[in-house]
């Protein structure tokens, strides 16, 4: 036997014997790997699915929105603000729960009165019926914040979720705060009084 034709054979031993020495285990160790691997991935897509998503906001947070960031709104304890669904030039959405509020800045042309506001948040809401939801937006009736701020609310349902709608104008009649509250019909009264607390803190600059 010449020279290459022994190291050819001694090399087909050795790989012969590594894989006599390694067997199964030299599968099976990989998916055992890759089994821990997964369990670990969908525990934590588990975990992070369970967290409020967006930026949690600290208590007293004030946060000012609209084109001009004329209008404002502070939030109380357990608030989240939705990042992705939110855009300070024009609407806020806040979770606390199950309860969602939605906060829309709207610019007039003109001077204009709550009751067309309040016509215009119906027109607005076209757009959910169109997309097949179920919506219902009562009557308006009055109502007043803390700071003395006068504006129009009534009941409001958009599929499964129900709730109350609110118009809040400034002084001048040029722009207003659409809100919508909505939620589950088995949300919890705290989660309700702290949404209620947030309605009552739209303010508008120079005004509160």
């Amino acid at each position: 036997m010449d020279r290459e034709s022994g190291y050819v054979e001694g090399m087909n031993d050795i790989a012969t014997a590594g894989n006599a020495v390694q067997g199964r285990h030299r599968v099976w160790v990989p998916i055992a790997v890759v089994g821990l691997l997964l369990v670990m991935i969908a525990a934590e897509a588990a975990f992070a699915k369970s967290q409020p998503a967006g930026e949690a906001l600290v208590s007293g947070t004030v946060i000012g929105f609209g084109a001009d960031r004329q209008a404002s709104v502070q939030v109380g304890e357990g608030w989240v603000l939705d990042d992705a669904a939110s855009d300070l030039d024009s609407q806020l959405v806040l979770t606390r729960g199950d309860v969602t509020v939605e906060l829309s800045s709207v610019i007039f042309n003109g001077q204009t009165a709550p009751s067309q506001m309040w016509t215009g948040m119906g027109r607005l809401l076209d757009v959910e019926r169109h997309a097949g939801a179920q919506v219902s937006l009562g009557s308006p009736g009055g109502f007043e914040t803390s700071s003395g701020a006068t504006g129009l609310e009534g009941g409001l349902q958009i599929g499964s979720r129900a709730g109350e709608a609110f118009v809040l104008p400034d002084a001048e009649g040029v722009q207003a705060v659409d809100a919508k509250v909505l939620a589950p019909a088995d949300a919890g009264d705290t989660d309700w009084s702290a949404a209620t607390q947030l309605i009552d803190s739209i303010a508008f600059e120079g005004e509160s």
